[in-house]
C-alpha cells in the first residue's frame, strides 16, 4: 500500500474493496447515514467501482474514500465515497480527505471533481454543502447515474457557474 496523497494530516493510501470489506469499522462507516434497506454493506461489484483508498491520521486506519476518474466525462473525476469510523469523528477528517482528493486529482489534470451522494444519505447530503459544494444540474452527470443520487461540483469550477 502507498501514499497516494496527504494534506492537513491525513494520508490517503491505495486499498482495494476486499481489504475494506475486511474492516468492519470501515463498512460500517459507508453504511451509516443510508437507509439500510437500500445501502448493502459491500455492493458485489465494489472492486469495479473505483479506485479505493483508507484514510490515515496519525498512523490509524480512521476511514475510507473511493474516487473514479474520467468520471462523468474524460478528464473529470468523481468522489464517489467518503466515510468516517463512528469512533473518530468530528475531527474534520472527511473534510481533509475531500480537500485531499480534490487537490490531488487538480495536480493530476482531473478537474473538476464532483462528489455523489445517495439521496437516502441525508447526512452525506448536507455534509458536501457544508464542505461548499453545490448540486449540478442533470446534463453534468452521468447517464448511467439511474437518478438515485444526489451529484455535487464546486461553484465555479464545475462549469463556470
Amino acid at each position: 500500500m502507498s501514499v497516494w496523497t496527504k494534506y492537513l494530516g491525513v494520508s490517503l493510501v491505495t486499498s482495494d474493496a476486499a481489504r475494506v470489506a475486511a474492516q468492519p469499522a470501515l463498512v460500517r462507516a459507508l453504511t451509516d447515514g443510508h437507509d439500510r434497506a437500500a445501502a448493502p454493506a459491500m455492493p458485489e461489484d465494489a472492486e469495479s467501482l473505483g479506485e479505493w483508498f483508507e484514510m490515515r491520521e496519525g498512523g490509524e486506519t480512521v476511514g475510507v474514500a473511493l474516487v473514479r476518474r474520467d468520471c462523468p466525462k474524460p478528464g473529470q473525476a468523481a468522489l464517489l465515497a467518503v466515510a468516517t469510523a463512528r469512533e473518530v469523528r468530528g475531527r474534520a477528517t472527511s473534510t481533509k480527505t475531500v480537500l485531499a482528493a480534490e487537490r490531488k486529482l487538480a495536480a493530476e489534470g482531473y478537474s473538476p471533481m464532483f462528489v455523489r451522494v445517495p439521496r437516502t444519505n441525508g447526512r452525506g447530503l448536507y455534509f458536501m454543502l457544508r464542505c461548499g459544494f453545490t448540486p449540478v444540474p442533470a446534463l453534468e452527470r452521468p447517464a448511467s447515474d439511474g437518478g438515485d443520487a444526489t451529484w455535487f461540483g464546486r461553484p465555479g469550477v464545475a462549469t463556470g457557474r
